[in-house]
């Protein structure tokens, strides 16, 4: 099991360059292709609530356009440039997509191994609606959300992962094992409170010995009243000191709309480490 290719989410925000080098060090590592999509904004039109009753004349709309595309033009030549010098030479098939819904950008991730996209906020920016968690909810496949937060340039080194015996947490298991088998270490944390599975200890350690990782360590550690992201994060940053988070992604189907847990919210919202998500 291997990645063939890596596609990365390109930008000018502060972490594009961070997501480039993740990316290219990456395809390094897994000799894969590396692609990039730049999510265009939405038109003025559309993110300024515009309507039939309330459009500003055509002359305002017409500037208002023309600027807005020359400024998706050069954002887009600024994205690209930053990502051909994390690559150092590499060929980088580069796409252009519609931000204005995520629906483009999932569809391009059902086609990669593994994508690797901006964590809150920065990838609900004005003008482009791609949140990480919609994009892991329905790509079918694992997203590395990069917090703005995070100062990585590479992960995958030294991963943790959050493990309760879940569907959920054994897909995202199973999902990041290209990564977990080519880890300097793998540590795994159990949250003990009354829905833990009781014997997921041997589970996880017989699962990951089979994939050939080395030098795992795995704990369960006390919930002591306090919640479950909070006891995992403080493990990952300061006992396992780990560059990747691998995490189940729970969302509940209510009338069509994913609605995510609580646990994974605070995740996503709260790490300042790299999670590799997968639902």
């Amino acid at each position: 099991m291997s990645l063939k290719q890596i596609l990365v989410q390109a930008g000018v925000d502060e972490g594009a360059g961070r997501r480039a080098a993740i990316a290219a060090d990456l395809a390094s590592r897994f000799d894969a292709d590396l692609a990039s999509v730049f999510l265009s904004p939405a038109a003025p039109s559309v993110y300024l609530g515009a309507s039939a009753e309330v459009t500003p004349p055509a002359s305002v709309m017409k500037d208002l356009t023309e600027a807005h595309n020359r400024t998706v033009l050069a954002n887009a030549k600024a994205a690209k440039a930053t990502l051909e010098g994390a690559a150092s030479g590499k060929a980088i098939a580069w796409r252009e997509l519609d931000g204005g819904a995520p629906n483009e950008l999932i569809e391009a991730a059902r086609g990669a191994d593994l994508l690797i996209m901006p964590g809150p906020p920065e990838n609900t920016r004005e003008g482009v609606f791609a949140p990480a968690d919609t994009v892991a909810l329905n790509a079918g496949g694992p997203v590395i959300a990069v917090p703005d937060t995070s100062n990585a340039t590479r992960v995958g080194r030294n991963i943790l992962v959050a493990w309760n015996g879940s569907r959920e947490s054994a897909r995202a298991l199973r999902d990041a094992l290209p990564l977990l088998s080519k880890a300097d270490q793998v540590s795994a944390v159990i949250v003990d409170h009354p829905a833990a599975a009781r014997d997921a200890e041997q589970t996880l350690q017989a699962l990951l010995q089979r994939h050939g990782c080395r030098s795992v360590n795995l704990q369960r550690l006390p919930e002591g009243g306090r919640p479950a992201s909070e006891v995992i994060l403080q493990h990952a940053a300061h006992v396992a000191q780990a560059d990747l988070i691998v995490m189940g992604l729970y969302g509940h189907s209510r009338i069509r709309e994913f609605i995510l847990g609580g646990v994974s919210r605070e995740m996503l919202d709260d790490s300042p480490i790299p999670l590799l998500l997968s639902h």
